[in-house]
């Protein structure tokens, strides 16, 4: 007999990527609760649920649901109103399905900071589920923190990349610095305009040298603002949200990869960039330290001040292919054989089971 999972998450490239992942190396039979329909997956059964604080309804409206479905396990993604509501909801049922609760980041390492009613919705949501998960040592530190002496199983899992690519021939990349980070305060992409343009204005980057603002968001505005206001508009390339097909070509082709939020988890993109031979430039942070040695197979900016620094760092290793090469060669392997799709999925079955 199959057994029954139901998914609870986000319409977002991270849930679809985990899904399609459980389908393809599982025989769970799998139905979705998420907050707008999911067209790639069109033969599930999908529920639509306003997963909002706010919805009073959300709570029924879930239970509802999976006294239709009765799974054996219910996965969550984010440790917020998606857990909130729905771990409320299974509260309230007469039969009792196994609950994994996975955290993303923000939702464990910044909600509880911001005000005392998200703090408790962020810790009744992990004390309720029967086992969580993170995609950091550091993050899983931190939900111990917050369980605050209430003992959970925490396994240290990523969702890792989508697909091992096939390595490529170095020499093909070109003079172009890929940022592919929602455009939000949380990741500074202003920080790295102004960088770029410091670079570029007072000659200390080759000329030829293009810095990609991939994905969009509430900010884009004032980013393309700012970089009209530097002067280097023409040195900058705007595409907007685009497809993961298109996004894996900027991969194939750039030599450097910034990604410097406030705070995060394990990023997707920079495992991703990592394993296309990009040269990581990273900020300080715990999960970060995860995946990257400080000028050995990437760099860290401790003081965002001194973000060209290590922009220079990482194009002066693009420009030595010995070194570039062995750098990639690290970087290829760590990927391999800790961040691929399919290792990482095997390890959620392993905890479905």
């Amino acid at each position: 007999m199959t057994s029954k999972l139901v998914v609870i998450g986000s319409n977002s490239i991270h849930c679809k990527r985990f899904i399609q992942g459980i389908l393809d190396n599982s025989n769970y039979e799998v139905a979705i609760v998420t907050n707008l329909q999911m067209p790639e997956f069109a033969d599930l059964k999908q529920y639509t649920v306003n997963f909002a604080l706010t919805n009073i309804k959300a709570k029924k409206q879930i239970a509802e649901i999976l006294n239709i479905e009765k799974p054996e396990i219910v996965h969550i993604h984010q440790a917020n109103s998606y857990a909130w509501h729905s771990l409320r909801a299974i509260r309230s049922l007469k039969f009792k399905p196994k609950t994994i609760l996975t955290a993303w980041g923000s939702d464990v390492l910044l909600l509880p900071k911001e005000n005392r009613i998200l703090a408790r919705i962020v810790r009744y949501s992990l004390i309720n589920a029967d086992v969580i998960t993170s995609d950091s040592l550091y993050m899983s530190g931190v939900i111990n923190q917050l369980l605050n002496g209430v003992t959970k199983p925490i396994h240290t899992i990523n969702f890792g990349i989508q697909e091992l690519p096939l390595k490529h021939e170095i020499r093909n990349k070109k003079k172009l610095i890929l940022s592919n980070r929602l455009h939000k305060p949380l990741y500074r992409i202003d920080k790295i305009i102004s960088a770029f343009a410091g670079l570029i204005n007072n000659q200390l980057l080759d000329a030829d040298y293009q810095l990609i603002v991939a994905a969009g968001g509430e900010e884009s505005d004032n980013l393309r603002k700012l970089a009209q206001k530097l002067g280097v508009a023409d040195n900058i390339q705007f595409t907007g949200m685009i497809p993961y097909k298109e996004l894996v070509e900027y991969y194939k082709i750039a030599r450097v990869f910034v990604s410097v939020p406030e705070s995060d988890g394990t990023a997707s993109s920079l495992l991703e960039a990592m394993a296309y031979g990009c040269v990581p430039v990273l900020s300080n942070l715990p999960a970060n330290l995860e995946w990257v040695i400080n000028d050995y197979n990437g760099f860290i900016s401790v003081n965002l001040n001194e973000l060209q620094l290590e922009i220079i760092k990482a194009a002066k290793i693009a420009d030595n292919p010995e070194a570039y090469q062995s750098l990639y060669d690290f970087n290829y392997q760590l990927i391999e054989n800790k961040a691929t799709l399919k290792c990482n999925i095997n390890k959620f079955i392993e905890l479905y089971q």
